[in-house]
């Protein structure tokens, strides 16, 4: 790192614990591990430091602002593709959801496919981001069976509770006509589906599960359960009727994927 990287890298650093208006070129300089007037010669004088400062505290807030703006969109154009449709929605309507002016949303999204598209990737990444988490808990319980008969309920109390995400899924289907979102959707599946199948296998290679599943296999089993429970709840929207189902085919899950000692 040059040293003047190092001068401003610091000076960030600081501007981050204290007013601006009270930091020196020594503490600067400490910071930074150089002699002051290297801070000096790299800032000018101290008005123009502090300046420099006052910059980059704007530039920060309006950072700031603007990723809450773009969050606003996003929850605000997500509840409304799940509730009214992609077809049925429009830009104007996620910025009245979203109390902003449409200029708001043109500042962060293209047009509505590029909002979809945005949400339809952030979903994908979270199921990515928990998925190594959920699957250590179940396989590390007492009970490997029941926690996983636990997780799958937890996806159907989405259903029960109204919440968007699942509704949203089936907007992700069935708006796949349009190639662009067909492409999309079927990039961040397959890459879903292989971290899944990665998982089971290492889950295999540490004994953990049986090795004679096919990973790849046992992936798409437990995609098309849930998307099954989804169009059943769809169609069917009994809470019991679900849950005891989702106990039953638990068991026979585990009993087919477990180590022949964990069974």
């Amino acid at each position: 790192m040059s040293v003047r990287e190092r001068v401003f890298e610091a000076a960030e650093r600081l501007a981050g614990s204290k007013p601006f208006d009270r930091i020196s070129f020594a503490e600067v300089a400490e910071a930074a591990g150089v002699h002051w007037t290297a801070v000096r010669r790299h800032f000018g004088g101290k008005e123009e430091m502090r300046e420099w400062f006052r910059e980059r505290q704007s530039q920060s807030a309006l950072t700031e602002e603007l990723a809450d703006t773009k969050s606003r969109v996003l929850e605000a154009a997500a509840r409304l593709f799940a509730t009214q449709g992609y077809a049925n929605s429009s830009l104007d309507k996620v910025a009245e959801h979203a109390g902003l002016s449409k200029g708001a949303v043109y500042w962060h999204f293209s047009g509505k496919q590029d909002l979809f598209l945005e949400i339809l990737e952030r979903n994908y990444r979270l199921q990515l981001q928990t998925l190594p988490g959920e699957a250590e808990r179940i396989l590390s319980a007492e009970d490997p069976a029941a926690a996983l008969a636990g997780w799958l309920e937890a996806q159907l109390l989405c259903l029960e509770s109204g919440e968007e995400g699942s509704m949203l899924f089936l907007e992700f289907v069935t708006s796949a006509r349009e190639p662009e979102v067909q492409d999309r959707l079927r990039r961040l599946h397959e890459l879903l589906m292989g971290r899944v199948s990665e998982l089971i296998r290492e889950m295999q290679r540490q004994g953990r599960l049986t090795d004679q599943v096919d990973p790849e296999g046992a992936a798409m089993m437990f995609d098309a359960l849930l998307k099954g429970a989804l169009v059943e709840w769809v169609l069917i929207p009994d809470s019991d009727r679900l849950r005891a189902f989702v106990r039953a085919v638990s068991r026979t899950l585990w009993h087919g994927l477990a180590a022949a000692d964990r069974k």
